[in-house]
């Protein structure tokens, strides 16, 4: 057998909509419009320039049981164009494009193969793509499908190369529902070489041999659908030796990103240190047109009376000024106040009663020990009755560490920062 390529590609949702758009500018908003189209006329694009034997796709190629003519004439013309290159399309559909929501005219699009609700072979009258190679698949008859369909598929006697497409949820993963749900054994017990799958949104290689894996959306389209996205090339040898390449087709891609400020530090820094990050993460990536970074500011910068929103505008304009634009989906403050440890200590109430035994005792271990077990105490006795309580609590866990490094001040603001976030709400 001669080597076996093929370009695997799943969850395109053409016409799916984009979290935050109306937020965005104008030209960001086009781009937001068209990325669902660029991804998959990326994916056709590889296909050709790679000359692989196959494209497959592991479902939810739309976003809707009912897509737009847009949606359909953007994969009508995909598949038309792997069609005039000699190569063919086989598709198992999922819960988001299910078989009977395809109009005819799309099930008959020549040079694609649309697999049925029971495992088969789909291409020429003997099931192969190339010499040796069978593809089997199964699609979605409903949106919601419960069996398990991977327990369904066998390989043939005599068959050098058997590949796998299905839309299905393996172990449960989490965040997607339990559509046709399996593990890596059913599918290593059906005899196939190579599982190419759909539904789950992150790429994920879940299995060496056989290679089971899914590429993931090919276009993220919310802030947990962050980093690279696109398809896998997968290249199968002499021997059954079988590799896997990803390759990033998204236009526009969703990263979160850390700042830490630096002590005393104002907004012009911030604006600094943010544009810098963001400018690391459009390096090394041809295939992106923008990015939305959610942004999360940490550290203990100097209060001040600088207005936020002065902040957040000057920053999304440079931001959207570097050579790849980013648009700033969100700006989270995560900084540590600062507080007038003086005010606090002469206040009535733990808070202050803590501050001034700290500072006399803060040498002596059994009173340390005691006083940690005091704002133990009181902390929990006000997350029980704080929303936000968890915030407290996960504070507490390095208490014990800052308290028994004797500094006097960190500890201070530790304790007085556990007390704010304890009353928040």
């Amino acid at each position: 057998m001669a080597d076996f390529r093929l370009l695997h590609a799943a969850d395109v949702h053409l016409g799916r909509p984009f979290s935050g758009l109306e937020r965005s500018s104008p030209h960001l908003a086009d781009l937001f419009r068209r990325a669902g189209r660029v991804a998959w006329e990326r994916i056709v694009e590889a296909a050709i320039a790679r000359r692989v034997d196959a494209v497959t796709l592991g479902g939810d190629v739309f976003d809707s049981s009912n897509p737009s003519v847009r949606a359909r004439v953007v994969f009508r013309e995909g598949v038309q164009r792997l069609y005039e290159e000699g190569i063919p399309v086989f598709l198992a559909a999922g819960n988001h494009d299910p078989l009977p929501t395809f109009s005819d005219s799309l099930k008959n699009l020549p040079g694609l193969h649309l697999f049925g609700p029971e495992p088969e072979r789909r291409g020429d009258t003997s099931g192969e793509v190339t010499q040796g190679v069978k593809i089997y698949g199964a699609g979605f008859e409903k949106a919601d499908v419960g069996e398990n369909l991977a327990r369904k598929f066998r390989r043939d006697g005599g068959v050098e190369v058997a590949i796998g497409v299905l839309h299905t949820n393996v172990s449960g993963s989490t965040g997607h529902r339990n559509y046709a749900p399996c593990t890596p054994d059913d599918l290593t017990a059906t005899g196939m070489d190579v599982w190419c799958l759909g539904h789950v949104h992150s790429a994920a290689i879940l299995r060496d041999y056989p290679l089971i894996f899914y590429p993931g959306a090919s276009q993220g389209a919310r802030m947990d659908e962050s980093g690279p996205r696109g398809c896998y090339l997968v290249t199968v040898r002499r021997g059954n030796e079988i590799s896997a390449e990803f390759l990033p087709v998204a236009p526009v891609r969703w990263e979160t990103v850390d700042v830490e400020m630096p002590p005393d530090s104002r907004g012009e820094e911030l604006i600094s240190l943010a544009e810098s990050a963001c400018a690391d993460l459009i390096s090394d990536d041809e295939s992106l047109e923008a990015v939305v970074a959610a942004i999360n500011v940490t550290g203990r910068p100097r209060a001040s009376s600088e207005r936020e929103e002065d902040v957040v505008l000057l920053l999304a304009e440079r931001l959207e000024r570097l050579p790849v634009p980013v648009f700033l989906g969100r700006l989270r403050d995560l900084t540590c106040r600062a507080f007038n440890l003086e005010s606090l200590e002469s206040e009535e109430g733990f808070l202050g009663d803590f501050l001034r035994l700290w500072r006399s005792t803060a040498q002596d271990k059994d009173a340390v020990r005691d006083l940690t077990a005091g704002v133990r105490a009181e902390l929990l006795r006000r997350i029980g009755r704080s929303p936000v309580g968890g915030t407290a609590l996960a504070g507490m866990l390095s208490l014990e560490t800052i308290l028994s490094e004797g500094l006097p001040d960190e500890t201070a603001e530790t304790v007085a920062e556990l007390f704010f976030d304890s009353d928040r709400g």
